[in-house]
């Protein structure tokens, strides 16, 4: 399996803002330094699908070194299947235990086919779930594959994980594991994804890829959006990192969102929309305003004519 020099291993680490020997942390607390690669990662390196509408070709490589350049060089993100590819690359790199595997996104009319990807690491016999490609109902850290397991997300989300049997099994005796989210104590789980514990090899992967960034059907196809999370101090008050904060205590407090027309901004339980997007002037100029992210004139065009493209309303200059 693919693994980077040391030289891209610190590249990548000064551009997560990772402070300390990784290394040496992962051979000596590997689950807290897991925790800390994940927290940092995920408030970085953005999920998000604009490779499928800025770009002439359309088409997304799951080639770790690909991924390098697109991730490290040009401050981008991607996918599930992109960043999680990535993600597993840097961690074995670190000395890390783990495998892929796949997964099922729950949609309003069921389960959708093999379109996801997780990771799973092992770390003193216990495996964990590791994801930092599902956006913003996610699990912000490792879960530990265990039955019944609740844990909070990025509040005020709760996360549940149970190995039980889905509704669409034929066969009784078969067992899934299932990621389910709620808002509240008082709302009802929904579910999010189902996963195996199946390890899927690369060409596995290349043949959901194929599937997810093609069809007209895929979220990501349809959709624009990039997503990352924002960090804080631990505590109830949160705020971002860059506010205030010691990196080896900031957890995730919130998160940032660009859906189609609009950046959301949540924090807590206050979710607000920070601007509504008009025309791709506005919405490529809040992708360098809030995520970094510089389009060139050539990717700029290449929307131009897509259903995706963001066409001022009539009314409107």
């Amino acid at each position: 399996m693919h693994t980077y020099s040391d030289e891209q291993l610190r590249r990548y680490l000064d551009h997560i803002g990772y402070r300390g020997d990784a290394r040496q942390q992962a051979s000596a607390e590997p689950l807290g330094c897991l925790t800390r690669l994940q927290h940092r990662h995920m408030a970085r390196v953005p999920f998000e699908s604009l490779s499928l509408h800025y770009s002439r070709h359309r088409l997304l490589s799951l080639d770790p070194e690909d991924l390098f350049c697109k991730i490290v060089d040009k401050g981008r993100g991607g996918y599930c299947m992109e960043v999680n590819t990535f993600f597993a690359a840097i961690l074995r790199t670190l000395g890390f235990t783990l495998y892929s595997a796949g997964g099922r996104v729950r949609g309003p009319n069921g389960y959708k086919g093999w379109d996801h990807m997780v990771n799973i690491v092992t770390i003193d016999g216990q495996r964990y779930l590791v994801d930092v490609g599902y956006g913003s109902n996610g699990p912000p850290h490792p879960i530990p594959l265990r039955h019944d397991h609740e844990f909070i997300g990025v509040a005020p989300t709760q996360g549940r994980l149970q190995y039980r049997r889905l509704e669409e099994h034929t066969d009784p005796s078969q067992r899934v594991w299932v990621f389910s989210t709620r808002e509240d104590e008082n709302a009802a789980w929904k579910d999010q994804y189902n996963f195996v514990e199946i390890e899927f090899l690369p060409c596995d992967f290349e043949v959901m890829n194929l599937r997810t960034m093609t069809t007209p059907r895929s979220f990501f196809v349809q959709n624009v959006m990039c997503v990352w999370t924002l960090l804080g101090p631990a505590g109830p008050e949160g705020g971002k990192l860059e506010d205030g904060g010691d990196p080896e205590t900031a957890g995730p407090v919130g998160l940032l969102i660009l859906h189609r027309d609009y950046v959301k901004q949540r924090v807590g339980a206050e979710s607000r929309i920070i601007e509504q997007l008009e025309s791709e002037e506005q919405r490529i100029a809040a992708l360098e305003k809030y995520f970094g992210i510089v389009l060139s004139p050539e990717e700029q065009r290449a929307i131009r004519g897509l259903a995706s493209e963001l066409r001022p309303k009539a009314g409107h200059a």
